[in-house]
């Protein structure tokens, strides 16, 4: 039996939506100044299935997922969203605030999951605490990730399967030991 304080580490990552199809030198900059050096960063895609993003940041988005050296107990990532959202205030417009230049959803992969907080409630999220809201988005089986009925288009049709393919070996890897 584990003890009651026990915590398996999960995979930092955050899935980063940004104006043009090549990484933003400044977005990687941001954030590895805020969670530390990217353990992976994969293509970015498209994000052309919904215009909600358009009012705020424009035309052109792309997303992608990166994936960080850290690794955080599960239940700390409630910390990590509040870092997420003051990264995307030093990109905004300093006029108006709600105008970011980038959106970053920070979350975890653990083996059997990927996990993304949310200060907005939802039917299919789970409280944590502090005004978090947790949202599994995708599950791992049979050596892919699966969408939830509830996920987001881009997460339905999921351009990055192979991307988090690599990261969850790369980070099963990397802990093996512990």
């Amino acid at each position: 039996m584990k003890p009651a304080n026990f915590s398996e580490p999960a995979q930092l990552i955050a899935f980063v939506l940004q104006k043009g199809a090549e990484w933003n030198p400044d977005v990687v900059n941001l954030l590895e100044n805020t969670w530390g050096k990217l353990r992976y960063m994969g293509k970015l895609f498209a994000f052309d299935q919904t215009d909600y993003y358009t009012p705020e940041m424009g035309e052109g988005l792309y997303r992608g997922v990166v994936s960080f050296e850290k690794c955080i107990p599960p239940e700390t990532i409630a910390v990590e969203k509040a870092r997420s959202n003051a990264l995307e205030l030093t990109t905004a417009n300093s006029d108006s605030p709600d105008n970011r230049h980038v959106n970053v959803d920070i979350g975890y992969m653990d083996l059997d999951k990927v996990v993304l907080p949310s200060y907005k409630r939802g039917p299919f999220k789970l409280y944590a605490g502090d005004g978090v809201w947790l949202d599994m988005l995708l599950t791992y089986s049979k050596g892919l990730f699966h969408p939830t009925a509830w996920a987001f288009e881009d997460f339905k049709r999921n351009p990055y399967q192979h991307d988090l393919q690599l990261i969850r070996e790369r980070w099963r890897k990397s802990v093996r030991n512990l």
